[in-house]
């Protein structure tokens, strides 16, 4: 069996897919991934084939063009429909490419993340079965419920709608044939059409472990990180997760600063138990962790949520705000607004999450139910199946 991979030009986006890819690749299938240059060496570095596409336009301008941003970021958080729309310019470029490649290779199945709009495309100009891999609690707005077609035009941006009508790409519950989904029933939103629940695996990039992670710790750990936003929304973006350092540097724990380089520079000089990182793969990180803080991006919950780490989100944008609503409803994180951060609310927050009799029970349960939904290896026969059926 050929199986197409893509994802959009967002590391988020395209490591939920690696773990599938490489069960499928371990049970003898042929895989290839497709993504834009930038992405390449990230495929590669996880051990899979690339293909790359979309040569030209670079997803990182067109969205700092979409939202506004520059060096000091946006005022405000940015809309869906910011987001969407240079994903749509992402997808008119990798089709060109796309096309001709999956034409002459002609895949069995394609397997995209949602927001790489040109996977229904190709799927539908080869005759495969189109399987979507979600990433986490997915927003109305993007996903429509998939339950008709007048809730995705009515849901979707209209500059999407009129991307796949362009292509005449089918907007109702037969834009997918499956739908493989890693996020914890607890932190689903809404009604998926063929649905697949599947394991949450954490892969966060190709790493090389520092000694100290390895070795004992003295005191509690705790992580701070806020995913690759900074990258396109400036450095005020790091304000809470730095807020936030400030006000633990005085307890005891060892804090993880896992920020980039950004977050690296604007903290200058640390504290002993201030450790500050470029980056670290939360895969890695997360086994030896008491505590994380985030803003909920949903690669970093569901990380957490694999290793049963309780943890507080400061949502921002996109569909952070949903995510950390279910997963505080599930009991296993706290959440604070970006008005409620301060350095009282969260040494509160802190030490809820370390000595409270609640919170670290319920995200052990979470990590549980995680673990006892199918693995990628069991993923790989209904694949196989959804494939034979369409020969």
């Amino acid at each position: 069996m050929r199986v197409l991979f893509t994802a959009a030009t967002f590391r988020s986006h395209l490591y939920p897919l690696v773990p599938l890819a490489w069960a499928l690749r371990a049970a003898g299938h042929d895989v290839r991934v497709a993504v834009q240059p930038s992405l390449v060496g990230d495929v590669t570095a996880a051990g899979l084939p690339a293909v790359e596409v979309g040569r030209g336009p670079d997803f990182m301008s067109e969205l700092k063009k979409s939202i506004g941003g520059g060096k000091g970021g946006p005022a405000a958080a940015p809309s869906i429909e910011q987001i969407v729309v240079p994903h749509i310019r992402i997808a008119e470029a990798v089709v060109a490419d796309l096309l001709p490649f999956a034409r002459n290779w002609s895949p069995d199945l394609v397997v995209a993340d949602p927001a790489a709009f040109a996977a229904p495309i190709v799927a539908r100009a080869v005759g495969a079965p189109l399987v979507l891999h979600t990433w986490g609690p997915m927003p109305d707005q993007l996903w429509g419920d998939l339950t008709s077609e007048r809730a995705v035009r009515e849901n979707w941006p209209k500059d999407l709608v009129a991307f796949l009508d362009k292509w005449n790409v089918e907007l109702g519950p037969e834009y997918a044939a499956l739908v493989v989904d890693p996020c914890p029933d607890e932190l689903l939103a809404i009604r998926m059409a063929k649905r697949q629940a599947a394991r949450y695996v954490p892969y966060n990039g190709a790493a090389v472990t520092p000694d100290w992670l390895d070795e004992p710790k003295r005191r509690p750990r705790v992580c701070i990180t806020w995913g690759t936003t900074s990258e396109f929304m400036g450095a005020d973006v790091l304000k809470p997760p730095l807020l936030a350092i400030e006000a633990l540097a005085d307890l005891d724990v060892e804090i993880v600063a896992a920020l980039g380089k950004a977050g690296k520079e604007l903290l200058g000089e640390t504290r002993e138990q201030v450790r500050a990182v470029d980056w670290m793969p939360l895969s890695v990180l997360m086994p030896t962790c008491d505590a994380l803080i985030s803003q909920g991006g949903p690669g970093t919950v569901l990380a957490a949520v694999a290793h049963g780490v309780p943890q507080l989100v400061v949502p921002q944008m996109s569909a952070q705000p949903l995510g950390a609503e279910l997963l505080t409803a599930s009991g296993a994180g706290l959440t604070l607004t970006p008005d409620a951060l301060t350095a009282g609310s969260v040494v509160e927050a802190v030490a809820e999450l370390l000595d409270g009799h609640s919170v670290r029970p319920a995200a052990r349960t979470l990590a549980g139910r995680n673990a006892a939904r199918p693995d990628p290896t069991q993923i790989v026969p209904v694949l196989k199946e959804l494939a034979d059926a369409n020969r």
